[in-house]
């Protein structure tokens, strides 16, 4: 999966991309979109981007889950090589430890993660409150040349980024 990122100068513009990559097979929950005012968004039909896709979330609970889940790996090895247990005890308070450790990390990466901007975002915020809207759109590689055309026709003047997902989404939720 490719992310695509562009600025739309406005809200007629962005429906019409909207609409094109949508005749292109881009499904519409993979479009997503950032205004300043959100109801604009609700009045042309556009899915407003969710804390996925603009916060460090995903990236921050991944990163939790394999902190906690080392941290607690390591206590319960800690719990067991400091007492007379015997193996199958100790191999499920490793593995007791370790699930705790997951979870605990898991739930403190999705603190952390919600209230961190996503990074390639914020160079648009200026933008944003000036009026313009960020599409943020998934899309397979083959529907990208086409996709960059039909951007470009629309909208000339944009800045489309793309960036590679080594995973989809839906089947990792």
């Amino acid at each position: 999966m490719k992310q695509i990122i562009f600025l739309v100068p406005s809200l007629e513009q962005a429906r019409t991309v909207a609409d094109g990559l949508i005749a292109l097979g881009v499904a519409e929950e993979d479009l997503h979109a950032v205004a300043d005012d959100s109801k604009q968004l609700d009045k042309a039909h556009l899915r407003k981007a969710t804390d996925v896709e603009t916060t460090e979330l995903e990236n921050d609970l991944d990163w939790g889950m394999v902190a906690g889940g080392s941290l607690g790996l390591l206590a319960g090895l800690s719990v067991v090589g400091g007492g007379p247990a015997g193996f199958i005890a100790g191999g499920g308070v490793v593995f007791i430890s370790s699930l705790a450790g997951i979870g605990l990390g898991g739930w403190l990466g999705v603190l952390i993660g919600i209230q961190t901007p996503r990074g390639e975002l914020d160079k648009y915020r200026n933008a944003i409150a000036q009026g313009q809207l960020l599409m943020i759109v998934e899309l397979t590689a083959e529907v990208l040349p086409p996709a960059f055309s039909l951007i470009r026709e629309n909208c000339p003047q944009a800045l489309i980024e793309v960036s590679d997902h080594s995973f989809d989404r839906r089947l990792a939720a």
